[in-house]
């Protein structure tokens, strides 16, 4: 059974003033397996945040379904920890209070909290820093933050809305490949939102795109890639340039072209 099953998602917006009513998820469907690392890519405005709230309990659907762990979605949940492009730290709790606040939510033991969020505030390169509050921290700094209060939460599903979005260009490679080691470390079930068509190769096992809106599945990529990855490693690689040229043609309407080896299923 997959970790998270998605079919035939619909979402559409009724304005409370006119009446008038849009279509922003039209009809998606796509599983996610346990300890996969998926991307989802699709044109500004398609429904992608959408879809990630509706999972996230966030926001409730239309119609179709949402399972995590053979459990339908009726709600905000533990099992599935949001990372948001905004930062979304408590600033009145340090470092170590914002990762242990979820682990007392969940009822962990008190004895059993330190350890377990200092586990993973030394995962994300964050020791020493345990008694700073957010704003003391840089964005990149908070953004590992917020990884590591969700990981600490060992969710069934890690969900990311664009997480690096606000950050600088070097400081974005740089947690893109902390990302990818945290990945390989721990496998979580990743579920990320990115319009950026590098990041959701260099990232991802498979890439989902997403038609315009209202947003359908046009294809769903694997992306053909060893891990451990590097910048470095997969900027010369022929089949990462090859990967992000079928994808960016093929969110630009045009027919992809891809090497048949290269095997985009």
């Amino acid at each position: 059974m997959s970790t998270l099953e998605i079919n035939n998602l619909h979402k559409e917006f009724v304005d409370s003033y006119t009446g008038e009513s849009v279509v922003a998820v039209g009809d998606v469907t796509f599983s996610v397996e346990q300890g996969e690392f998926i991307s989802v890519l699709g044109p500004s405005g398609c429904g992608k945040t959408t879809v990630l709230n509706i999972v996230a309990g966030f926001d409730k659907q239309t119609s179709g379904t949402v399972h995590v762990a053979g459990k339908p979605v009726d709600g905000p949940s533990p099992e599935r920890g949001v990372v948001f492009q905004s930062f979304a730290l408590f600033p009145w709790k340090t470092v170590m209070g914002n990762v242990l606040f979820g682990l007392r939510m969940r009822g962990v033991p008190r004895h059993e909290r330190e350890p377990i969020a200092q586990q993973y505030l030394e995962l994300v390169g964050l020791e020493g820093f345990e008694r700073k509050f957010p704003h003391e921290l840089s964005g990149g700094m908070q953004q590992r933050l917020g990884v590591a209060r969700v990981l600490a939460n060992e969710p069934e599903v890690m969900l990311m809305d664009e997480p690096f979005a606000s950050v600088d260009a070097q400081t974005r490679r740089k947690l893109q490949e902390e990302l990818t080691g945290i990945f390989e470390t721990k496998r979580p079930t990743v579920f990320f939102v990115t319009h950026d068509v590098d990041e959701a190769v260099f990232l991802a096992d498979k890439v989902v795109v997403l038609g315009a809106r209202p947003s359908q599945v046009r294809e769903i990529v694997t992306v053909p890639l060893e891990r451990p990855r590097t910048w470095r490693s997969v900027l010369d690689s022929q089949e990462f340039r090859h990967t992000v040229t079928y994808l960016t043609d093929l969110l630009a309407g045009d027919e992809p072209g891809v090497p048949a080896d290269l095997d985009p299923a």
